[in-house]
């Protein structure tokens, strides 16, 4: 005969799994922590520093990732003071949520407003003396769970009141979708709440109401963090609405990616007309745009920027865009469309795409029909464009062996794959591509344990690519626009060949074709890098390449823009996101040009299809790769010979955490400190006790965090003076903080 279960103490009766009271409810308790956990890294990384409603954002995450922690801790084993700690926790993540939902409704947080600045002290202290009456109660009077109950229902009912108000005024202002769904995100909690009052005995002596209202609440967690990231999508396609006008309807494009980063981040990048990032002076027009507080103020800025820009509301805007595999892509393409329709843009969906791919056609389609027609602005033309120029390229010449690629199990994995369809194997004279880890069908394995940073940073091959020693190999970055080279020496060493290599080889080549077409003295070649540059590098290009070198902030922008003011600029950061940048003189140089001599004749021919071969638009790691494989196969180099053409110095790249980084300010390309005051002084004292020491200190541009780099003639030496350099970083920073 069966009993009905009971509970004991008000609390059902669980099997424990490895001692764990409540297995269940630890699990989903842990997916709300990570749901909190990447919300606030995409927070700290994609909303500007600036932004005023940002620091209430990342409160929100801390008091809901410290919460579900505590939830952990008490579900793992029931004590008292667990399960205080517990209902403290959660106490605050609602009370929380009671305080913020007003700030960011009614924006409280707008400095501006005596009005409204006085309102948010007086609803801080509000706040705050509630909670504390709440815990004070629970702990000194009364342990009530009733009560403990009822006051979290009535702090939630106030903020999903407010909620469903400013969704509903807002999507009648829009009329967009999306511009429901906080009050979408609270009619789900609701129904997940309803599990807490709905009690049962656990299933299976495992699953309670309990833990299902905990897995309840994870799907609108991460919802509502992704929120935030579609209003900055919209924002951005109102941004190139504006850009295009401006630009008398030039199409302007737009790209969902996040490149390296984990699977759940998404990002938006902007690509102007000729296919290069936004111009630098329109960054201030995006954070205006991002700043704006609410649908009104954004109505407002947009307005007022079309005014002060003398932008005709009535002019055509274009737009094409693109995304990469993410998860998130197709719901942030909702979003930009919405913008773009919004602001009646004209716009075209090339679905799934690498970033350089996006680039390539943007040019295009701006150039088609000028005397400056850049392709066929399709996929297709891309690779037909690509394929031509390497087989011109390679010239006849023998690969040494295949090619193993890492595709992060990203966009480029596809993406190379039919591009091989389009070039000769190496029977036919061409290159044999091994093609490992492009998993696009599982999102979650993007850059997972593969792909150009993971191999940078780690200084190890991706386990999938199981090459032998001495195998030439190569890693793409999730959208494709960053690649590393590497191989296993003899020994089975790893050997890193990143972006300065790539940087130096190119310069190498390009500077012979041109002394062996005879354009040596015609064109002025030039190579571009930032402080992050071994030094061993830029002693190689100056002295042995003898190529002059400019050094600018960190940044693709900076790099291109710098490039540009040669004849032919080549840069490459060192994690490998780069391009070569020929100029308008001196691809008119190179194409007429008259050769003298059959062996003038074939080194022109050779750089008139590496003009074609590289994506001048941004680094692209497809074409960029068939470029060094050109290269080697001219100069019938193995990885093992270009590892030989210098040594680098040994290096060390360090982290500090810091209370405010925008005390550190850098000049002179990011290689100085010009305050606090004194910092640089002590650094170049450190500088010097060392055999060829060199190092910098540089603000990180999204954390309270500065970054040393240190060079030294050994290993050791490199890490003490990192280490140096990084109690000085310390000791000034606290001593501002302590005088601020």
């Amino acid at each position: 005969m069966l009993h009905p279960v009971l509970q004991f103490h008000g609390k059902w009766p669980f099997y424990r799994l490895f001692g764990v009271q409540e297995p269940a409810s630890v699990l989903f308790s842990f997916f709300n922590l990570l749901a909190h956990h990447d919300g606030i890294s995409k927070i700290r990384s994609k909303i500007p520093a600036d932004y005023p409603m940002r620091r209430y954002y990342l409160w929100f995450g801390y008091v809901g990732w410290v919460s579900w922690l505590f939830s952990i801790i008490f579900h793992t084993r029931d004590y008292n003071m667990t399960e205080k700690l517990d209902y403290y926790a959660a106490g605050a993540s609602v009370f929380y949520g009671m305080f913020y939902t007003p700030v960011r409704v009614f924006r409280l947080d707008e400095d501006r407003s005596p009005v409204k600045a006085t309102m948010l002290r007086l609803w801080t202290i509000v706040c705050i003396l509630l909670y504390v009456a709440h815990v004070s109660y629970l702990t000194f009077w009364h342990w009530n769970y009733t009560y403990n109950m009822g006051a979290n229902v009535a702090a939630g009912i106030v903020q999903n009141i407010l909620w469903s108000g400013f969704s509903y005024k807002t999507y009648q202002k829009l009329k967009k979708p999306w511009a429901a769904w906080p009050g979408m995100i609270v009619a789900w909690i609701i129904l997940a709440m309803s599990l807490e009052l709905l009690d049962f005995p656990p299933i299976a002596g495992v699953v309670d109401a309990h833990s299902l209202w905990h897995l309840g609440t994870v799907v609108p967690t991460i919802w509502w963090y992704r929120n935030l990231l579609d209003s900055i999508v919209y924002r951005v396609a109102l941004l190139a609405s504006l850009r295009s006008r401006k630009l008398n309807g030039q199409i302007i494009g737009v790209m969902i990616t996040a490149s390296h980063n984990p699977p759940d981040d998404n990002g938006v990048k902007l690509v102007d007309p000729m296919g290069e990032m936004l111009e630098a002076s329109w960054e201030a027009h995006a954070t205006t745009l991002a700043n704006a507080s609410s649908a009104q103020a954004l109505a407002e800025a947009f307005l007022k920027l079309q005014g002060d820009l003398n932008i005709d509301p009535e002019a055509t805007a274009r737009a094409v865009f693109a995304r990469d595999t993410r998860a998130s892509g197709p719901h942030l393409v909702s979003a930009l469309i919405a913008g773009f329709e919004a602001a009646g843009v004209e716009y075209t969906d090339y679905k799934l795409l690498t970033t350089p791919q996006l680039h390539y056609i943007t040019r295009c389609l701006n150039t088609k029909g000028t005397p400056f027609d850049y392709g066929e602005p399709t996929e297709q033309g891309y690779y037909e464009k690509t394929a031509k120029a390497f087989k011109a390229a390679i010239g006849g010449r023998k690969v040494n062996g295949g090619l193993t690629v890492d595709c992060a199990n990203g966009v480029g994995g596809p993406k190379l794959r039919e591009l091989i369809k389009y070039l000769p194997s190496a029977s036919e004279g061409g290159i044999d591509i091994k093609v490992v880890n492009d998993d696009v069908v599982r999102p979650e394995r993007l850059n997972h344990q593969c792909g150009a940073d993971y191999v940078k940073t780690g200084q190890r091959a991706p386990p999938a690519s199981q090459a032998a020693p001495l195998e030439r190999c190569c890693s793409l970055d999730g959208d494709a626009d960053r690649l590393i080279y590497y191989f296993l020496d003899k020994d089975s060493s790893f050997r890193l060949l990143d972006g300065d290599r790539i940087a130096t080889l190119a310069a190498l080549f390009i500077g012979d074709l041109a002394r062996n077409a005879g354009l040596g003295e015609k064109l002025k070649v030039g190579v571009v890098q930032t402080a992050y540059a071994n030094g061993a590098s830029t002693s190689y290009i100056t002295q042995d390449l003898r190529l002059p070198v400019v050094c600018t902030n960190t940044g693709v922008k900076h790099l291109h823009h710098a490039a540009t003011k040669f004849d032919v600029g080549v840069y490459f950061e060192a994690n490998g996101h780069g391009t070569v940048v020929f100029s308008d003189i001196a691809l008119k140089r190179i194409n007429k040009y008259d050769p003298q001599s059959p062996a003038q004749a074939s080194a022109l021919d050779t750089l008139k299809a590496l003009t074609q071969l590289i994506n001048q638009t941004v680094g692209d790691a497809l074409s960029d790769l068939l470029a060094v494989e050109v290269i080697l196969a001219h100069k019938s180099w193995s990885t093992k010979e270009w590892d030989l053409t210098y040594t680098d110095l040994p290096n060390r790249l360090v982290r500090i955490e810091v209370p405010d980084r925008n005390i550190f300010k850098a000049v002179d390309a990011e290689r100085k400190l010009e305050s606090p005051p004194g910092a640089q002084a002590q650094i170049d004292a450190l500088v010097g006790k060392y055999k060829n020491g060199r190092s910098f200190a540089r603000a990180s541009g999204t954390e309270d965090a500065v970054r040393v780099y240190a060079e030294a003639a050994t290993k050791g030496e490199a890490d003490e003076l990192a280490a140096g350099v990084g109690k000085v970083i310390i000791s000034v920073a606290y001593q501002y903080a302590q005088h601020a």
